[in-house]
């Protein structure tokens, strides 16, 4: 199977070189002279990332990186933060572990002495759904969720080889693919013919087993799990999908031999795919689908091309991204959704540049202009995403001079107030997102808007996040619970010194009314 994936693995090369220094006539046969091996060491680079609760955005101390087929693994700080040396170049697989969360796996590709930073990692929280005993099995149903579970009587075995102790937990993590399609493991891709090919998700879950022990239990050979995965996706469901799981030595998505799964509803309206797992770890409801290419160049401030930089292409009106690196003369090429809206970033270590939208039909194309980073002192993004309701959830941000950016006042990347907002989106999900160019001096304050109006759910329960990006790292940021629930939350506030240096005060407050910020006269930072 390795083979077939067609995976880059490296290895140590060795250098023998022998040769003479001289003729020794007493001694012809002598070893003296005989230069020793040269090994020759293996080319790495470096990994850095941050870990985030995905549901509340907090900071995660403790979280294990392993990079897979290696020995390699470091653990996040108290600032949620961890950093790998020694990676090999090419493609490597990490894993992010923690207690209590489903296990998140990334895909990098490495180029020699690359310092790769500023990766978020979201992992998401499992709950638990409930318990059965191994001989006798039988249904868990994840609370407030058409999410299941059917265990099958004496089909369970712990990973370790070992008997199963106890009882055992079904914990259930989903993964909202409409909302966060970033949270997808690895590459949201199979292989077709020797080909990688892009995925587009309708819903996926994790199911993590344990028995009394904490040890991981899964499904025995020729065992059968029946599962619903919820529907989540921006796209049309089909009334059968192919069932896929995720392998993580692979990095890949690999289908589970023939098995299609149902679209049903149950009596509440709810759409959910029903149908049989051998494999219980993560499952994903998707397809691949024909793509286009885009090709396109990345920029820094003064024009010059940027290489190494990552490029993510992920769909507007439908669940599924595509990750790849710029070349030497910071170009890309990045794969599609054919007759789709897609949204195309660059991302270099922290710095992020700003972001297109862009119609894809069937033919290649290749972007008017190139994505820019802004300048690093002055690089900052804001990115607000929310569930499938309200509907039209809309991101507000207040300049120091008051300029107000939103859908009706976009502003510019190119002049005053050197503001932009990149993404609108009215129809459910997001991201909208805000890209500054230049920075004043004073304080710049973010609002979330519910622009529908409705309050079941309202804001709090859609769920709402806001990811803010400056040269410093990622900020998220998620509503607290509130009574009489309002349709205005103040996320946070961004205050800009003289010399550009960035402060980042978290607000997290519901407004009943709109606010009043006392403009200040326009003055542009300088760093130096």
């Amino acid at each position: 199977m390795s083979a077939t994936m067609n995976l880059k693995v490296l290895s140590l090369a060795v250098l023998v070189g022998l040769s003479l220094a001289g003729c020794n006539d007493d001694n012809s046969n002598s070893n003296n002279n005989v230069n020793p091996p040269v090994v020759q060491e293996q080319k790495t680079g470096s990994v850095e990332l941050k870990v985030f609760d995905n549901d509340s955005g907090d900071l995660l101390k403790d979280a294990q990186i392993t990079v897979l087929k290696t020995t390699l693994s470091a653990k996040s700080n108290a600032e949620g933060t961890a950093k790998v040396e020694k990676v090999p170049v090419g493609r490597s697989i990490l894993q992010i572990s923690k207690a209590g969360y489903a296990d998140q796996v990334i895909v990098v590709n490495l180029a020699e002495k690359q310092a790769l930073s500023g990766i978020v990692v979201q992992l998401i929280p499992l709950e638990l759904g409930g318990s059965v005993a191994a001989t006798t099995g039988g249904t868990i149903n994840l609370p407030n969720s058409t999410a299941q579970v059917v265990i099958p009587a004496n089909g369970l075995r712990r990973v370790d080889g070992q008997p199963i102790q106890g009882n055992v937990n079904v914990n259930i993590a989903l993964i909202n693919t409409a909302q966060e399609i970033r949270n997808m493991p690895g590459d949201l891709a199979t292989v077709v013919n020797n080909t990688r090919a892009p995925l587009e998700s309708f819903g996926a879950m994790v199911v993590d087993l344990r028995d009394s022990s904490g040890a991981k239990v899964t499904l025995a050979q020729n065992q059968w799990s029946t599962i619903r995965i919820p529907l989540m996706t921006r796209g049309t469901a089909p009334a059968t999908i192919p069932l896929y799981y995720f392998d993580p030595e692979l990095g890949y998505w690999l289908q589970d031999g023939s098995q299609q799964l149902t679209l049903e509803k149950n009596a509440a309206g709810e759409f959910f795919y029903t149908g049989r797992s051998s494999t219980l770890n993560t499952v994903n409801a998707d397809i691949p689908y024909a793509t286009s290419r885009v090709s396109g160049c990345l920029n820094d401030e003064k024009g010059q091309r940027v290489a190494n930089a990552q490029i993510l292409l992920e769909g507007k009106n439908y669940s599924g991204y595509s990750l790849v690196n710029t070349n030497a003369n910071g170009e890309f090429s990045i794969d599609a959704k054919q007759n789709s809206t897609v949204l195309i970033g660059g991302q270099a270590n922290a710095l992020r540049s700003n972001t297109v939208e862009q119609e894809v039909k069937t033919a290649n194309l290749t972007l008017n202009q190139c994505l820019t980073l802004t300048e690093a002192s002055q690089n900052v993004t804001v990115r607000l995403s929310w569930g499938k309701n309200p509907e039209d959830v809309d991101s507000h941000l207040i300049a120091p001079d008051g300029s107000h950016i939103y859908f009706r006042n976009q502003g510019s990347l190119l002049q005053h107030p050197f503001v932009n907002l990149d993404v609108d989106n009215v129809d459910s999900y997001g991201p909208e997102i805000v890209t500054i160019n230049k920075l004043m001096v004073g304080d710049y304050q973010y609002l979330v808007h519910n622009y529908s109006g409705t309050q079941n759910p309202g804001l709090f329960a859609s769920p709402i996040k806001v990811e803010l990006n400056t040269p410093k790292g990622t900020q998220i940021f998620t509503p607290a619970s509130v009574s009489g629930e309002t349709v205005l939350w103040h996320a946070f506030k961004l205050t800009v010194a003289d010399n550009c240096e960035m402060t980042v005060t978290p607000v997290k407050k519901w407004l009943a009314t709109d606010p009043n910020f006392a403009p200040k006269a326009v003055k542009y930072c300088s760093k130096s």
